[in-house]
């Protein structure tokens, strides 16, 4: 039995993880091995008897196989480095956001990057439009609104028949009013929409979606959007949920009323 700490055992299994994950996936005789992993047969003898000094892979019958925790572990291994993975990508998307921007590890862990990229960073919307296509609902909050964008996710909601609730900042309201407040208004008569306006604290814009619920934040760059970031894992959500009830006690809706004439 071995003895190794959970830190060496880790330490082993990131070592020798090419052929602890190869005899999980097929139990091979030493020669296969050398050919799976392209290795001498020197170094394969000392890599298999590293894994077999761990528990965690033995020979039987010719063949090198998985032992039950072996095979254990390198599903819990595998999984962990997934969600490493995810957890980096997210924190490279948050990266702009300052020490005190209050998004929790909940919407990190299993979530989906989408770093804005080079011509034309600003296409990461499409990640947002998208799911406003395919949602029933999307509540959103945005401190910010890029030119060209505002009226697509008005009229993507439209044409799939979307209930949209979106709350802006005081600022992103009177800037939309006064650039076009014919569009503005007509927006604000259609059945499915509402919008608010109220003091939005976030350094980050972010939605709900409902049916399939899930929730987005977008990062913003000194201009444009530096990614977005989505997740459905109900922590997420419940934490958004939260976030975006807080901001709605303060916030006012906007009727055709509150647009100024042409």
């Amino acid at each position: 039995m071995s003895d190794q700490s959970p830190h060496e055992l880790l330490y082993t299994v990131n070592r020798r993880w090419d052929c602890l994950q190869a005899i999980v996936e097929e139990p091979q005789e030493k020669r296969e091995l050398v050919d799976t992993l392209s290795m001498p047969r020197s170094t394969l003898d000392t890599v298999v008897r590293e894994l077999e000094g761990a528990d965690l892979v033995t020979y039987h019958n010719g063949v090198w196989q998985p032992t039950v925790a072996g095979e254990a572990t390198a599903d819990v291994y595998a999984d962990s480095v997934s969600s490493i993975r995810s957890i980096h990508a997210a924190g490279q998307v948050l990266s702009p956001l300052s020490g005190d921007h209050e998004v929790p590890t909940a919407v990190l862990e299993g979530a989906d990057s989408y770093p804005a990229e080079e011509p034309v960073p600003d296409a990461v919307l499409t990640e947002f439009l998208d799911r406003i296509a395919a949602a029933d609902r999307i509540r959103g909050v945005a401190p910010r609104a890029l030119s060209g964008y505002t009226d697509r996710v008005f009229r993507i909601a439209a044409n799939n028949d979307t209930t949209l609730e979106m709350t802006l900042a005081e600022s992103v309201f009177e800037r939309l009013s006064t650039l076009d407040p014919e569009t503005v208004a007509d927006r604000l008569q259609r059945e499915l929409f509402s919008v608010y306006r109220a003091p939005v604290d976030t350094e980050f814009g972010f939605w709900i979606g409902d049916s399939p619920d899930h929730i987005g934040l977008i990062v913003y760059a000194d201009r444009g959007v530096h990614g977005v970031i989505v997740t459905e894992t109900p922590a997420a959500v419940e934490w958004a949920t939260d976030r975006y009830a807080s901001i709605a006690e303060a916030a006012e809706e906007i009727t055709p009323d509150d647009i100024p004439e042409v």
